[in-house]
């Protein structure tokens, strides 16, 4: 009897022992498992808080355009260049309606894709980039306000479109001010159509005159919409009144792009616009 009782403590005494073992396997890999994911947790967020490139900041954007986005692009060049050859006539005379349309979506896709490209990004919308306006610009210096108002306001258009943009719990007045109306804005550049053309001499200081206009209109647009919409996030800034904050948040990346399109405008752009408004003999 003695011995059978040994045997059963003994039994009674490895289930135990198995028993404590199982647990403290289960919770050593409880608590490994925890701590992988608070790893990999505290590595998602470190990569996040990290500092992008350069060429991140710059160039991340193509990557957010979807692939309608892209083939939208492309037909606009197919159209464009379509149309740029079907009007190039031997006798030198030029369809203007369909020159204009051909050069026009030439210019939305080459202004598209330009902005993609930043080299500054401001926090709540805005940013530096290498003279996206300036085929605008160069299209409403070439053809006029009425034209250039026209493409400006389908461009702000595509750009929100492409930009992922919602009308949910959107404010018209400040949709307008900042897509439609304020790349319509651009097309005043086309005040200086006329004396572009009386004054060749004088091209690039006439064209560098409508870029600033054009520039200066879209800033204005931008300006209303910082003041009355966003205003609210001024204290954020350090800004005390909402005035004084849109002026000095447009202003920061307008100023910048206005000098770049004026730049490079004046060195090209007199050219260009001779070659969008005739059609060459071949």
């Amino acid at each position: 009897m003695e011995i059978i009782e040994s045997v059963e403590k003994l039994v009674t005494t490895l289930e135990s022992s198995a028993e404590a073992g199982v647990e403290a396997v289960a919770a050593s890999a409880e608590a490994s498992v925890e701590a992988a994911a608070a790893s990999v947790e505290a590595s998602v967020e470190a990569a996040a808080e990290a500092p992008k490139s350069w060429f991140t900041t710059a160039f991340g954007k193509f990557g957010e355009i979807p692939t309608w986005g892209w083939a939208v692009l492309l037909a606009l060049l197919l159209v464009g260049v379509i149309c740029w050859t079907a009007v190039r006539k031997k006798n030198g005379r030029s369809v203007w309606g369909t020159r204009m349309i051909a050069m026009g979506a030439i210019c939305m896709a080459l202004t598209t894709v330009l902005s993609l490209i930043r080299l500054m990004r401001m926090p709540m919308g805005g940013s530096i980039t290498p003279a996206a306006m300036l085929p605008l610009l160069l299209f409403a210096a070439a053809y006029g306000v009425g034209p250039g108002v026209t493409l400006g306001a389908l461009y702000g258009i595509l750009d929100f479109v492409l930009g992922g943009g919602s009308f949910v719990n959107l404010d018209v007045l400040a949709w307008l001010l900042d897509y439609p109306l304020g790349y319509a804005a651009l097309g005043l550049c086309g005040v200086i159509a006329g004396r572009l053309i009386a004054n060749p001499k004088k091209a690039t200081m006439i064209l560098v005159i409508g870029i600033v206009i054009g520039c200066a209109a879209r800033f204005l647009c931008s300006f209303l919409s910082g003041w009355i919409f966003y205003g609210m996030y001024a204290p954020d800034y350090g800004f005390s009144s909402p005035v004084l904050y849109s002026i000095c948040y447009n202003g920061a990346y307008m100023l910048p792009n206005c000098v770049i399109c004026a730049i490079l405008g004046g060195a090209v752009g007199p050219r260009l616009v001779r070659e969008m408004r005739k059609v060459k003999v071949q």
